[in-house]
C-alpha cells in the first residue's frame, strides 16, 4: 500500500511540475475577471463535487447497498484523481470502487458492474450533449474530421456497453459465453507472460455472469427508480456548462447557449479520447479552436479556456490527491483493525 501511495505521489508531482507554468498563468488570468462571478463559479464547483458523490450514493442505494455520502465523495474524488493521471476513458478510477467491494458487502464482480453501469449512465447522457454540439458545428460549417473520429470512439464505447446489457437481459447463456470469450483472451495473454497463477477459472466466470444477471434483473424491475441517479448525472453536465457560462460573464462576454454547449461537449469529448491524462494540452487547444471558429475573440477564448481548465481540472486534481491519501489511510486502519 505504501508503494502504491509512493507511485501515485510521484505521478502527481511530475504532472504538477510539468504543468506549473500553465497553472500559475491560469490563476493570474482568472484574477482579472469579475470577482463575484468567480466566487459563483467556485461555489458551483463545490456543489458539483458533492453532487458527484451523491450520484454514486444514489446508485448504490438503487442496488440496495448502504453507504455514507461523505465516503462516496472521497471515493469519487479519489477515482477522479486516478482517471486524471491515466488516459483510460475514465475507467481507471473504477479500481478505487472495486477495491472497496468487500467493505460494501458485495463481490468485486458486482461492484465492477455497478460502476460500469455508472459510466454507462454518464456517457449515455453526454451523448445527447455531444450530438447537439456536433449538429451545431455542422450547421455552422465547422465540423471537422478529428471531431467526428473522437465522437465515433465515444459512440463505440456506449454501443459496446449497451450491446452487453441487451444480450445479458435477453439471455443469460449469451452473457456467460461472452465472459468465457474475454476470459479465454486474458488467460492466453497470462500464459504468454508465464503468470499462470492468475488464470481466470471457469467457476469465476460462472459466478460473475450470475451476479451481473442479478444486477440486470434489478435494473429491469426498478428502472423507474433510476430517476435520482440520472438527475445527478444531468446536474453534473449543467454544473460544468454553468461554470463555463459564468467565466464568460466574468470577462463581460455574453455567450450564445449554442456555442456554450458545443465547446463544453468538445472539452469532454477530447478529455475522454485523448492520449494525454484528461486531455492536458489537447482539450485546451480543441476548445480554443472551436471558440475562435465560432467567432469568439481568440484572446477571450484563451482566457476562458485556461480558467475553465483550472477550475474543472486542476482543483479536482489537487482535491483528488488529498482524498486519495485519506482513502489510503482509512483502508489501512481497517486492515489493522481486522488483523489486530
Amino acid at each position: 500500500m505504501k508503494i502504491l501511495w509512493f507511485a501515485v505521489s510521484i505521478v502527481f508531482i511530475v504532472i504538477l511540475v510539468k504543468q506549473f507554468g500553465k497553472l500559475s498563468t491560469a490563476v493570474e488570468t482568472l484574477s482579472q475577471g469579475a470577482w463575484y462571478f468567480l466566487v459563483a463559479v467556485l461555489v458551483i464547483q463545490a456543489i458539483g463535487i458533492i453532487n458527484k458523490g451523491a450520484f454514486y450514493w444514489s446508485l448504490y442505494e438503487f442496488f440496495s447497498i448502504k453507504e455514507d455520502l461523505r465516503r462516496m465523495v472521497i471515493l469519487s474524488l479519489s477515482s477522479n484523481f486516478i482517471n486524471l493521471t491515466a488516459p483510460s476513458g475514465g475507467l481507471a478510477g473504477l479500481a478505487i470502487f472495486v477495491s472497496e467491494a468487500e467493505h460494501h458487502g458485495m463481490t468485486k464482480s458486482k461492484s465492477t458492474f455497478i460502476n460500469i453501469f455508472a459510466y454507462f449512465l454518464i456517457y449515455a447522457l453526454f451523448i445527447l450533449v455531444l450530438m447537439f454540439g456536433l449538429f451545431y458545428l455542422l450547421f455552422n460549417h465547422q465540423l471537422h474530421t478529428y471531431q467526428l473520429i473522437g465522437a465515433a470512439i465515444v459512440f463505440g464505447m456506449i454501443l459496446v456497453l449497451l450491446f452487453i446489457m441487451i444480450i445479458s437481459i435477453e439471455q443469460a447463456a449469451r452473457l456467460k459465453k461472452l465472459f468465457q470469450f474475454f476470459a479465454a483472451i486474458i488467460n492466453f495473454v497470462l500464459r504468454v507472460l508465464q503468470t499462470k497463477r492468475f488464470l481466470i477459472k471457469h467457476s469465476d466466470v460462472h459466478i460473475a455472469s450470475s451476479e451481473v444477471n442479478e444486477c440486470l434483473d434489478v435494473v429491469e424491475k426498478k428502472w423507474k427508480a433510476l430517476w435520482l441517479p440520472l438527475f445527478h448525472v444531468l446536474l453534473m453536465e449543467l454544473i460544468d456548462i454553468l461554470t463555463l457560462y459564468y467565466l464568460f460573464l466574468a470577462f463581460h462576454y455574453p455567450i450564445y447557449p449554442g456555442i456554450l454547449i458545443t465547446v463544453y461537449a468538445i472539452s469532454v469529448l477530447f478529455s475522454l479520447v485523448s492520449i494525454t491524462p484528461a486531455g492536458v494540452g489537447i482539450v485546451e487547444a480543441a476548445m480554443i479552436l472551436v471558440l475562435t471558429n465560432l467567432k469568439v475573440p481568440v484572446e477571450l477564448a484563451t482566457i476562458v479556456v485556461v480558467g475553465f481548465r483550472l477550475i474543472t481540472f486542476w482543483i479536482p486534481f489537487l482535491l483528488g490527491y488529498f482524498s486519495f491519501k485519506i482513502y489510503q489511510k482509512e483502508k489501512l486502519l481497517r486492515v489493522k483493525d481486522a488483523t489486530g
